[in-house]
């Protein structure tokens, strides 16, 4: 079965009327140990990465919260790193809102300790996080939860909606979107974030580039793959940033075989100014941020 006949049928942002022209990029390892062999298809023009073979529902992954989405960090050193880079995201992001909302929901909250950090910066009880476990994580306790399948009567009640490193998880992205969109209310502000399928340290990695991540990661967005999307779903782009997320220290266990523990996150903290230098100076960054008007 060749990459050509596998990858899904798909328009390409770059090429009105045109389907994206895939190639195959090989097989990767299967993280999760529950798919067997998986591998990605890029486009030659747009740049746009699909996951395959497609799977209809990928909740079965995460059980058991034993992904590092979920997995909180094993050492109090770790856990104290990354509040600190945490609450200076969290304070980045918030700049970037054309206002300071009042109602926030984090949609995909995964381990919840961003989402305790952008809770304190806006005041507790703030920020609501949500993911598909029914009992909240650790770093949520005390704090605001919503299992995402009870998230529907809250509908059109939050100022924002943060989707971070949330849609790349989905063999239906535009699905997934439209799902968490809804949760804005009319005019509220959508941020979305995900990895960069053309990101500068690709070259140096290659299939070892911790954004990879398969088959966790699904759909694998370029800028102009990512804006088509938000904009097909009728929100306005009101602006796409990029963002530097610290996958050195991972990128190198995984070219080793080791493990992710504290030792490859300091390694990463060590190596993040050269990350970041490399990313600036290509123009390439290791993930996208857009924020959007929902509903134009």
């Amino acid at each position: 079965m060749t990459a050509a006949v596998s990858a899904p049928a798909r328009p390409c942002p770059v090429a009105p009327g045109d389907l994206c022209d895939f190639r195959d990029l090989g097989g990767f390892p299967d993280l999760s140990g529950k798919v067997g062999p998986v591998s990605v298809v890029q486009c030659r023009r747009c740049g746009h990465g699909v996951s395959l073979p497609p799977l209809a529902d990928v909740a079965f992954l995460y059980a058991g919260r034993a992904t590092q989405d979920f997995r909180q960090d094993g050492s109090r050193l770790g856990h104290a790193i990354k509040n600190v880079a945490f609450r200076r995201q969290a304070r980045a992001l918030l700049a970037q809102l054309p206002a300071r909302p009042a109602r926030v929901l984090d949609f995909g909250c995964g381990s919840g300790q961003f989402t305790r950090c952008l809770d304190d910066e806006l005041g507790p009880g703030m920020v609501t996080g949500s993911d598909f476990e029914t009992s909240p994580p650790a770093d949520l306790t005390g704090r605001s939860y919503v299992p995402a399948g009870a998230l529907a009567p809250l509908a059109g009640s939050f100022d924002c909606v943060l989707a971070m490193h949330v849609l790349e998880h989905d063999d239906d992205a535009a699905g997934l979107l439209g799902r968490i969109a809804a949760m804005a209310r009319p005019g509220g502000i959508l941020v979305i974030e995900v990895p960069n399928s053309e990101c500068a340290w690709l070259k140096v990695f290659g299939k070892a580039w911790d954004a990879w991540y398969l088959p966790y990661h699904r759909s694998h967005f370029s800028r102009r793959s990512l804006r088509a999307l938000v904009e097909q779903g009728g929100h306005t782009v009101l602006a796409l940033h990029p963002a530097t997320v610290p996958t050195m220290g991972r990128s190198l266990s995984n070219l080793v075989g080791g493990n992710k523990g504290l030792t490859w996150l300091l390694a990463g903290i060590g190596l993040h100014p050269l990350q970041v230098a490399g990313e600036r100076l290509t123009g390439r960054p290791s993930a996208l941020r857009i924020i959007a008007r929902v509903g134009g």
